[in-house]
């Protein structure tokens, strides 16, 4: 299993390679888990899209969207009932 701890800033930039020669250490079979930190509690949420942004008129550089979503909420993020 491997485990992804999401801490949200907004200052804080991770290049792909990075995250590349972070999960070369896990186990490429292993489960992928996704968690984000609120209010010291951990909770656990899914992969939305992973998203290749280019350079474009209106974004200068490229980057990588990796978007989440809370378990059990539906494409629009809202908890399925």
């Amino acid at each position: 299993m491997i485990v992804i701890v999401v801490a949200f800033k907004r200052d804080i930039k991770m290049k792909v390679k990075e995250l590349i020669r972070q999960l070369k250490m896990c186990d490429s079979e292993g489960e992928m888990v996704f968690y984000y930190l609120k209010n010291s509690e951990l909770v656990g949420c899914e992969k939305e899209t992973i998203l290749d942004i280019r350079s474009n008129p209106f974004n200068s550089g490229s980057r990588c969207e990796l978007t989440i979503k809370e378990e059990g909420s539906n494409e629009e993020g809202d908890m399925i009932k």
